[in-house]
């Protein structure tokens, strides 16, 4: 079934100068070059504007069309990579500004054994990789690929930047592989970035987000907005039809804009859809904070038969307790567990220090006013926890480099990114949160949190039920992501890097109380990381270091945790990438 995405070696060969300008990073890096400087004050400021209605598009007709048609003439064989280069650059850019951090040391306790092989029952297969992506657009290669993972109704969705497919739990791909710009139907020019998707099994849809970065003149004009995309399906369908909606994320009025929202996190609860994220300028050093959007999930699925679309409420988030927010992850609840009542909760972790002790627990109470419509209330509590330190970059076995000997110019080591919150859980009253941190041993490793919050008369409390660490010794674990069922059993997956280990996919089981046993190798790396963004010749001397996913993911489906991060594998590489994803399922434990 992914005979169409096979390409082979060669076919880049005509547009690697481009893709060498392209320096295409899908997500925002956290890698500190320049401090940037605030360009608004203020505690939280809400507004209010239509969601905008875009259109409709049938994935099944698109994946069909692109099935039967040589995808690698779209973008005319990558004459527009050089112009998505420099969007590309400006988010990750624009992101690492934001920061004056390198590796921290933190003294942790505990490490858990690895387990050569994977975990009772488990079960998985190479999902999208790089070689996929570049064919879906066109032949433009980019890296990390992130990972949005969604299921449902016995089908999983893998949505990367920049392209989304649908698989059986066995691996059998269901439909051509069909890029970002093609979901959203926007032209082949637009790139995407931070891939989200979701599988909302009360109401039975898909939920599919990804934001494109705007452009500016060299007078820093806007010339084109920055647009965030949320693409919801009609019926239970993941192939089928999608009401696509967007949002102006341009914000030309306050300043230091035009802007962009970076970073989309995707949440989801009984009323609402809510989308958190990082506004950054487009031209500027300027970070203006956290912007949260939220919408009536219950008029947004039923605007193609009302015709009606929900109010958009904004609330900008400018400062809070560690000063300048910065990634304000909300939450979303597994199949079959209760939505918190009529609340929505996000958490945050202090991305102004080099390392703390303290989480913030944010509440939007009163949901269901959005469908009114009339914006609910949002509150929130500052909590002490067991500390947690900006990561360093991640070491990786030694192997063979291809790019390597053609370059001599390796830069080794894998981006850890930051210390951030990434995804959030909530189920049973208990909100499950992770964060990669830096290790007393100089490696990477997770601080995980099970956290209980308590709403009041006047706002909202919060207590921390339980806590700890994941490490692995002289290996790496980078990116984690707590994937729980109804009962609050599932798995925590991660990347395994390090001395030992080429970058694999790794996962260890989780509990109500916390992981528990070895970690489990569910796919090993078959060789180094060798993209194009480890290299100095591709993308300059002072990038830092291989960029990898700003996330992994998971979700509960049936009796099985399903879950899924990027790895190295085994299979075809094209000349500049050599990543791939792996996805995989196990039983609860």
């Amino acid at each position: 079934m992914r005979s169409w995405t096979q390409t082979g070696r060669a076919r880049l060969a005509a547009v690697a100068v481009a893709v060498v300008a392209l320096v295409v990073v899908g997500g925002g890096s956290a890698m500190a070059r320049v401090q940037a400087r605030p360009a608004a004050s203020g505690a939280v400021r809400v507004s209010s504007t239509r969601l905008h209605v875009v259109g409709t598009v049938n994935l099944r007709a698109v994946a069909a069309r692109l099935a039967r048609s040589n995808v690698r003439t779209f973008a005319q064989g990558g004459a527009v990579a050089a112009g998505a280069g420099g969007v590309r650059r400006i988010v990750d850019t624009a992101a690492a500004s934001f920061f004056q951090h390198q590796g921290a040391s933190l003294n942790v306790s505990g490490g858990q054994a690895i387990s050569s092989t994977p975990q009772k029952g488990a079960h998985g297969f190479v999902g999208l990789t790089g070689d996929d992506q570049a064919t879906a657009n066109g032949g433009i290669d980019l890296e990390p690929p992130d990972q949005g993972l969604c299921a449902g109704k016995g089908l999983v969705g893998e949505f990367i930047n920049n392209a989304w497919t649908v698989y059986s739990p066995s691996g059998s791909q269901q439909e051509a592989t069909v890029p970002s710009y093609a979901i959203f139907g926007q032209p082949s020019t637009d790139f995407f970035s931070d891939p989200r998707c979701y599988y909302d099994a009360s109401t039975q849809r898909w939920i599919l987000t990804e934001f494109i970065v705007g452009t500016v003149n060299s007078s820093g004009q806007e010339t084109s907005p920055s647009v965030q995309y949320i693409a919801i399906s009609n019926s239970f369908d993941p192939l089928g039809s999608y009401t696509i909606y967007s949002i102006d994320t341009t914000d030309a009025s306050t300043p230091g804009c035009p802007c962009f929202g970076d970073f989309d996190q995707l949440g989801v609860d009984n009323n609402g859809i809510y989308i958190a994220t990082n506004e950054f300028s487009i031209a500027q050093p300027v970070y203006n904070g956290v912007v949260i959007y939220a919408a009536s999930k219950q008029l947004a699925e039923t605007e193609p038969t009302t015709g009606i679309p929900p109010t958009l409420f904004e609330y900008r988030v400018t400062k809070d307790g560690f000063g300048q927010p910065y990634h304000i992850s909300p939450s979303s609840t597994p199949p079959g567990a209760q939505f918190a009542p009529n609340t929505e909760y996000f958490v945050e972790s202090n991305a102004d220090a080099f390392s703390d002790n303290h989480l913030i627990v944010y509440a939007m109470t009163n949901t269901s006013l959005l469908a009114q419509p009339a914006p609910p209330p949002l509150v929130k509590t500052k909590i002490t926890t067991e500390g947690y330190a900006f990561p360093p970059d991640a070491t990786q076995k030694a192997g063979r480099i291809p790019l390597g000997k053609a370059n001599q110019d390796p830069e080794g080591q894998l981006q850890a990114d930051f210390d951030a919150i990434q995804e959030v859980t909530y189920v049973n009253g208990e909100l499950y949160a992770e964060a990669d941190t830096a290790t007393a041993g100089g490696t990477d490793g997770v601080a995980w949190f099970e956290i209980t919050p308590t709403l009041t008369s006047t706002g909202v409390t919060a207590t921390v039920a339980n806590q700890g660490y994941v490490t692995a010794g002289t290996q790496n674990l980078i990116y984690p992501v707590i994937a729980l069922n109804k009962d609050g059993q599932g798995d925590m997956a991660f990347t395994l890097s390090g001395p030992g280990y080429f970058p694999s996919a790794a996962n260890i089981a989780f509990t109500p109380t916390g992981p528990t046993g070895p970690i489990y190798v569910a796919a090993k790396g078959a060789a180094p990381e060798d993209s194009f963004t480890c290299y100095a010749a591709f993308v300059g001397p002072n990038y830092g270091g291989c960029r990898w996913g700003d996330y992994s993911m998971g979700v509960a489906m049936g009796s099985r945790i399903y879950l899924a991060t990027e790895m190295i594998p085994n299979s075809s590489r094209d000349y500049l990438t050599n990543w791939g994803t792996y996805v995989w399922s196990a039983p609860s434990p």
